[in-house]
């Protein structure tokens, strides 16, 4: 079966929240129409991490290393996901050579390691650029 081929299709409209982030995983999707946004929270903020498009998988991460959502997933317009069971993605990581499964798994790690600083530092340059903003302004009064 490829990604697109799917069995069930979901259907999100605008601002529906499709992933929650902290929650278990038990299922990845690959966008059949229309584009998601990526988030975080950290700090109590909001951080935008990326938007994803036609044909991009999201929530194998959390499938692949047994773990929570790491990100949430928001629809942005309409929006048709393929939804991946957690049973067929599990058969198809057991299909894979030997030796495959553990490099897997640290790709995936260090991605959400990368996710996760990448977030952080966005943070600090939106926090950096507000207080330069601030100061520019007092500095003009």
């Amino acid at each position: 079966m490829s990604l697109q081929d799917t069995p069930i299709h979901q259907h999100f409209g605008d601002g529906d929240v499709i992933v929650t982030e902290g929650i278990m995983s038990n299922n990845a999707y690959v966008i059949l129409k229309g584009k998601v946004r990526v988030t975080k929270k950290i700090d109590k903020k909001i951080v935008a991490v990326g938007t994803l498009t036609e044909g991009e998988v999201f929530g194998e991460m959390g499938l692949i290393s047994e773990t929570v959502r790491s990100a949430n997933i928001t629809a942005i317009g309409d929006v048709t996901v393929g939804v991946i069971y957690k049973e067929f993605f599990d058969k198809s990581m057991n299909d894979l050579q030997d030796g495959m499964k553990p490099i897997i798994l640290a790709l995936v790690e260090r991605l959400r390691m990368t996710t996760h600083l990448l977030t952080r530092i966005g943070l600090e340059l939106e926090s950096t650029k507000n207080k330069i903003n601030s100061y520019t302004l007092n500095q003009q009064d």
